[in-house]
């Protein structure tokens, strides 16, 4: 085959635009630090940067889901905790009452004190947070126990939210008020009923009722142990999850500076090699050629 002058020409000419596109990749991951800039630099390795960006959203989500369920847990275990106190408080005043060496009038100002600590355990069971009633389950809108007399009423219902903290994990946000309190404000009832009637042997059987009153406390504020807990494990595996995605993501679409730079600087030599070519060969004559 006869190699033409215009074919050389063509060749070089093809050589030189390929250096330029080279350099002008180059040029893009020196000054961007990143070696895909456009969806044509990597089509499959821009999909799976779109699809670690979509995990890297659903981390956030539960971030955000975590962040304002937990606030309302760990508020429910704070009231929870107050409210133990409380009903423990009624038992110790209570249990003044069962004795023999006590009058009546003495039984009468203690269920006065038990009154008022019901109150604060009413208070307590009626918190209110960010427009929301914490433990009247889906009825958020309505305080959840209402007073008449000494009988306190629930007013919610008993549905338990959960909130998604995680791929596949839910959580227990909140408690159902009925399942907390309602034992306790019965036996808070029996036990005032008793010490204003003077009856020491109801007064005991009231106070017998109050170990199962705590219990129910307790068991919610266990429960609600568990959400922070699972909460707090979330968190620490999607750090690490959003780590790994982070290195990930830097592996695609990162440059090698190093490497970027001298591979400008290497193109960039070769076209000016390429237009000397260039130039000389244009400077040769068709006898140069046949000789």
């Amino acid at each position: 085959m006869r190699i033409t002058q215009t074919m050389i020409y063509r060749n070089l000419l093809a050589g030189a635009e390929t250096l330029r596109e080279n350099i002008e990749t180059a040029n893009q991951q020196v000054s961007t630090g990143k070696k895909l800039n456009s969806l044509a630099d990597s089509p499959s390795g821009s999909a799976e940067l779109v699809d670690l960006r979509a995990e890297l959203d659903c981390i956030d989500q539960y971030r955000e889901n975590a962040g304002s369920g937990g606030f309302f847990i760990s508020l429910a275990e704070s009231v929870l905790s107050s409210a133990y106190n409380t009903v423990t408080a009624i038992y110790t005043r209570g249990s003044a009452g069962a004795s023999s060496l006590y009058d009546d009038a003495y039984r009468t100002e203690l269920a006065n004190e038990v009154r008022s600590l019901r109150d604060q355990l009413l208070s307590l069971a009626n918190t209110e947070a960010q427009g929301r009633y914490i433990f009247a389950g889906s009825q958020v809108t309505t305080a959840p126990f209402a007073v008449s007399g000494d009988t306190v009423s629930y007013q919610g219902d008993l549905v338990q939210n959960g909130i998604d903290v995680d791929n596949g994990l839910q959580v227990q946000q909140n408690v159902a008020g009925s399942t907390v309190f309602s034992k306790a404000f019965s036996t808070v009832e029996q036990l005032l009923t008793a010490l204003e009637s003077g009856d020491q042997a109801a007064t005991q059987a009231a106070l017998s009722q109050f170990k199962d009153a705590l219990g129910d406390i307790s068991q919610a504020r266990a429960g609600l142990g568990v959400s922070l807990a699972a909460i707090q494990n979330a968190g620490t595996e999607q750090d690490s999850r959003e780590l790994a995605i982070h290195e990930r993501q830097g592996k695609i679409q990162d440059a090698n500076l190093a490497e970027a730079i001298s591979q400008l600087q290497a193109n960039e030599t070769a076209l000016e090699a390429t237009f000397t070519a260039r130039m000389v060969v244009g400077q040769r004559s068709l006898f140069d050629y046949l000789a």
